[in-house]
Parts: structure tokens; sequence; C-alpha cells
């Protein structure tokens, strides 16, 4: 369904949308996100021949084997800095919850 609307030429994810509300689909952001992965997961699954990268550009539909390593670099880089703020989080609460304990 969505893979239709996503061609080889980047475009944003409210252009996506948009277009797909034109022509009376109507998906919410989480929705297409997962709709997002599961044709990825296909992709690994060698059941298509495309990757849809994402990017600050939007997404696009590739068979390009730089664009996907580049777009697997930047889920990487996003997945360490969620781990970094996660362990920030954490190491804070346990700071907090310290300085409870000694009111």
């Amino acid at each position: 369904m969505i893979e239709e609307y996503i061609t080889n030429e980047w475009k944003t994810k409210k252009t996506i949308l948009n277009e797909l509300r034109n022509d009376s689909i109507y998906i919410n952001e989480r929705n297409f996100r997962l709709r997002i992965e599961a044709l990825n997961k296909k992709y690994m699954e060698h059941e298509l021949n495309y990757f849809i990268v994402h990017s600050s550009r939007g997404y696009k539909k590739t068979t390009s084997r730089e664009e996907i390593i580049e777009s697997v670099k930047e889920n990487h880089k996003m997945a360490m800095n969620l781990l970094v703020k996660e362990s920030k989080i954490l190491k804070a609460l346990g700071e907090n919850e310290n300085l409870e304990l000694e009111w």
C-alpha cells in the first residue's frame, strides 16, 4: 500500500501521508513507521529487492548498498545516543534517591 507512494526520490513523511490522504488512505504516523519497518524486514528476509532508507531528508526506496549502509549507521548513532541518555537518567535517578535518603 504505502510502498507505492515511496519512490527512489526523497519524500518527507508529511508529503507521503498527504498523498495517501488525497487517495482516501488514512494512516497515522505510528502505523506509517510500523509499515516501513515491516517492508524493511521483508528486504532482510530477501522478499523485496529494495530497502526504505530514512534520513532528515525523508524516506526513499533504494537498492544502493552505500545508501543502506549510511542509513544503518544513522540508526546506530541514534541508538547509541538513546543509550547514553538512558544511562544519564538512571544515574541521576540513583543520585536523587541517595539524596532523599540522606535527609
